[in-house]
């Protein structure tokens, strides 16, 4: 429900505001960083939207439209993500055909579309036509976690919904009362104000791979040289290696192992040489998506994790 975004209050009044005063929009941009809980709130938006019985502007939860919508199953709300790190015209054109017929259920059609700025450029002028001549009683959800990514033409036509990142005592509650972490304390730290990443990640394993990796680069091994079996896992690897670069610049201010995130010590060289391996990370990690080739990724990494490390 709505209100289980109560960490979110901004967005929460703008989304409950237009249905309490009967004027949904035509088109929203939900944009923020990874995990702050823009899909949750754009799927229990959607219920709210097209409950059969509101409570408070807000959805039941419990009624049969809700229920659908929760399965994936609501035939009035539509999902579009990305297939192989891109959103096609395809998936657009599909919105087109959902949007050309009334609500078969519910009050409102409702477009999800997750990861909106991976929309290519044939998807995003063909998305730009639907937003031009919107078809009546329909809703366009867009989420974004880059929206200086999507076009102009796009976001000027959107109401922006900001998402914020959530504070360290609601984080650890959140955390707390949806998993049973070993080590919560570590995943509120990574998460670093996104709780939802606490939930759909698991910290401890990733972190166990990082250091071991680390170890592997240093001593010339292969022994977690296919440690990424996709570039999901690889950007994984990546996040964790910023935090990795943080801590050791803050140890080499500090020398006070409490003030890492990771709750490892790393030793660097030189202020200079991890910042240097920081942009060129950074680098590699932009082109991910550009299927680069794993051996020598990782050949060229191991480089420069090595030139900082003691």
């Amino acid at each position: 429900m709505l209100r289980d975004v109560h960490y979110q209050p901004k967005a929460i009044k703008i989304l409950k505001g237009t249905i309490k005063k009967e004027r949904l929009p035509t088109a929203i941009l939900m944009y923020g960083q990874k995990g702050v809980g823009k899909m949750f709130t754009a799927l229990n938006y959607a219920k709210a939207i097209n409950c059969h019985a509101r409570v408070d502007f807000d959805c039941c939860d419990r009624c049969i439209s809700c229920k659908k919508i929760d399965g994936r199953v609501h035939p009035d709300v539509h999902l579009i993500e990305a297939i192989d790190s891109e959103i096609k015209i395809d998936s657009i054109r599909k919105i087109e055909e959902f949007l050309s017929f009334k609500p078969l259920e519910g009050r409102e059609k409702v477009v999800i579309v997750n990861d909106s700025e991976r929309m290519n450029q044939n998807a995003s002028n063909a998305f730009l036509k639907i937003l031009e001549e919107p078809p009546p009683n329909s809703l366009l959800i867009l989420i974004s976690s880059n929206e200086d990514a999507l076009p102009l033409t796009i976001k000027s036509r959107c109401i922006p919904i900001p998402f914020s990142l959530v504070p360290s005592k609601i984080c650890r509650e959140f955390i707390s009362s949806h998993t049973s972490l070993a080590d919560i304390d570590l995943s509120i730290n990574l998460a670093m104000g996104r709780p939802w990443i606490a939930i759909e990640r698991n910290f401890e394993e990733e972190k166990k791979l990082l250091l071991n990796s680390f170890r592997d680069m240093i001593n010339d091994s292969d022994t977690t040289k296919e440690t990424w079996s996709d570039n999901g896992e690889a950007k994984y690897w990546f996040d964790l290696s910023f935090v990795a670069l943080r801590d050791m610049l803050v140890y080499k201010i500090t020398q006070n192992k409490e003030d890492m995130l990771m709750g490892e010590i790393f030793k660097c060289k030189s202020f200079q040489e991890v910042l240097n391996a920081y942009d060129q990370l950074q680098g590699v990690y932009t082109r991910l998506d550009f299927n680069l080739n794993k051996a020598i990724t990782w050949n060229y990494i191991s480089t420069i994790i090595k030139s900082v490390l003691q």
